[in-house]
């Protein structure tokens, strides 16, 4: 399908070629907080941090506004609330360079190592499998914390992994918390380093609370204690 232009668009073809589909999509995005910050419900909230998540993640901060600013110039309506938007943004930007600032991952609890990571002997099958994380031992109700700034991409329930988070970091890099009793995130949700996520618990296959943590870089499980030092002392120090 062919696009036509005035010779005025011409002038920013270059930001409207390289930007089209993820303009649309915050565009849409935009739409919807206006429409629903004009019949004041909370729910606009929820489409700010989206679209924010859009911007940040997806595409180009500065030529994303840019582009937009280029559209409001022709809806004079949209230039005030195109500037709220981005204002808020900025005010706590979760660029990938903001992310970049924590890359030293930080213990999401404390306490003793159960179990480690690689081959075991599975409690509930006896059968040789590899463990793609650790387990640390916690009380029931443990705050756990997220290791990384990042992005939630899971916040569910699964039979074996119980009440289960998963945040994406920068460098394709992901971190799985298993077993929780209680899950404070949602997904798409923006997350800082040491930002509590949930309590850790018993849910799902277990035979004692713990957390199951896993870290997994580029699509693979890696061993987290070579990212991550978990202090064990705090074991027997809760005793």
């Amino acid at each position: 399908m062919k696009y036509y232009y005035s010779k005025k668009i011409n002038h920013y073809r270059k930001y409207i070629d390289l930007f089209e589909n993820q303009l649309i999509i915050a565009m849409v995005l935009l739409g919807m907080v206006l429409l629903f910050k004009a019949i004041d419900v909370p729910l606009a909230n929820s489409f700010i941090n989206v679209t924010k998540s859009v911007l940040t993640y997806n595409m180009d901060y500065e030529n994303t506004k840019k582009g937009l600013k280029l559209v409001q110039s022709k809806i004079p309506w949209l230039k005030e609330n195109v500037v709220k938007v981005f204002s808020q943004a900025e005010e706590k930007p979760f660029s990938k360079e903001a992310i970049q600032t924590s890359s030293k991952m930080m213990a999401p609890v404390e306490g003793r190592i159960t179990s480690g990571f690689g081959e075991r002997v599975d409690p509930f099958t006896n059968k040789v499998t590899k463990h793609t994380g650790i387990d640390i031992e916690v009380p029931v109700g443990t705050e756990v914390k997220a290791a990384l700034d990042g992005v939630v991409m899971l916040a569910t329930e699964k039979e074996d992994l119980g009440k289960v988070v998963v945040l994406r970091h920068e460098g394709d890099v992901r971190t799985v918390y298993a077993h929780l009793s209680e899950i404070f995130v949602k997904e798409g949700q923006q997350i800082r380093q040491g930002e509590v996520i949930g309590k850790s618990g018993d849910t799902g296959k277990v035979t004692a609370p713990h957390l199951h943590f896993e870290v997994w870089e580029n699509g693979k499980p890696i061993d987290p204690l070579t990212k991550v030092v978990i202090n064990e002392a705090a074991s027997e120090e809760r005793k």
